[in-house]
């Protein structure tokens, strides 16, 4: 069994052709912009949109953690939610959310393969993604075999943590890497994420020297991980290994994640903007100026 947060179907931007991705939860990573809070715990969790509330009150038969106040406005004590689903199935409003649900990998793969027709006529797939992907190794592989087995394209979307040999296998399938690099700076990336990228490296290297499909992707993010000195340091990665990776590509910080961790109960570390036209156009100079030709990602 694994844990799933979301299936999106017909997706362009994550691998060739038109794909389904599998949105997998658990994230050893804590990035302070994370732009899928709802996939950072193995476990499943509640999201709470009480600006939906009406304040009807039929949730409060439901669960002891609700209250309204003076104003009519609901509250929720998450320290008193078992995730029983009661809330969701009482609220005509779609207040509440269980984000994670278990499934078999063949009951996820028969949802993936309803859309095989796509796939076929596109050079598509199945795009496995989290969270990070490797938190659930076992299931995760098995998701990328029966993809290889059933002749579709198979993709890993992965920040690069994961033990070697989780890597090593996928690319025995033949699998394109959608491969996070975030910083080059070992200390400001700990900082960032809560561990360094030494292992993340030396992962990329191995599959760099296994000439597997690899597809580089740089979150940006202003004022963290954007500095004139950071990019140069991406650049001259990236220019040392010219012809060993697909494509680089820039993925310009938004504020969807702010929005679901306020949902979700969680302290947000990080609030800025979107990131701005002004600011894409920077980045791509500056990567232009390094000698590196960037993709910016929808």
């Amino acid at each position: 069994m694994g844990t799933i947060f979301n299936i999106q179907k017909f997706c362009i931007h994550d691998g060739d052709g038109i794909r389904t991705n599998v949105f997998l939860k658990g994230c050893p990573l804590r990035c302070i912009w994370c732009h899928n809070p709802e996939g950072l715990d193995r476990e499943k969790n509640i999201s709470f949109f009480a600006e939906r509330c009406t304040g009807c009150g039929r949730c409060l038969e439901k669960c002891p953690g609700r209250t309204i106040d003076g104003e009519g406005k609901l509250h929720i004590d998450r320290s008193k939610c078992t995730l029983c689903g009661s809330c969701v199935e009482a609220c005509l409003n779609k207040v509440n959310e269980i984000m994670g649900y278990e499934a078999t990998a063949e009951e996820v793969f028969a949802d993936v393969m309803k859309d095989k027709m796509f796939y076929d006529t596109t050079g598509g797939g199945m795009t496995v993604s989290g969270g990070e992907p490797s938190y659930q190794a076992e299931f995760a592989m098995t998701l990328l075999r029966m993809g290889k087995d059933a002749g579709i394209g198979i993709a890993l979307e992965s920040c690069g943590i994961g033990k070697r040999e989780f890597y090593a296998e996928a690319a025995d399938l033949g699998t394109t890497f959608l491969y996070d690099l975030k910083c080059m700076d070992s200390y400001k990336h700990k900082a960032l994420t809560g561990v360094s990228n030494d292992h993340i490296i030396d992962n990329l290297l191995y599959l760099f020297e296994r000439g597997a499909d690899v597809r580089i992707r740089m979150p940006m993010i202003p004022g963290c991980n954007d500095s004139d000195e950071d990019i140069a340091n991406l650049c001259s990665f990236l220019k040392e290994h010219e012809g060993k990776y697909k494509y680089a590509e820039i993925m310009p910080y938004h504020t969807l994640g702010v929005g679901k961790s306020d949902h979700l109960g969680r302290e947000v570390a990080f609030r800025a903007e979107n990131a701005t036209d002004a600011d894409i156009a920077r980045w791509v100079a500056l990567f232009e100026r390094g000698g590196i030709k960037v993709r910016v990602s929808k």
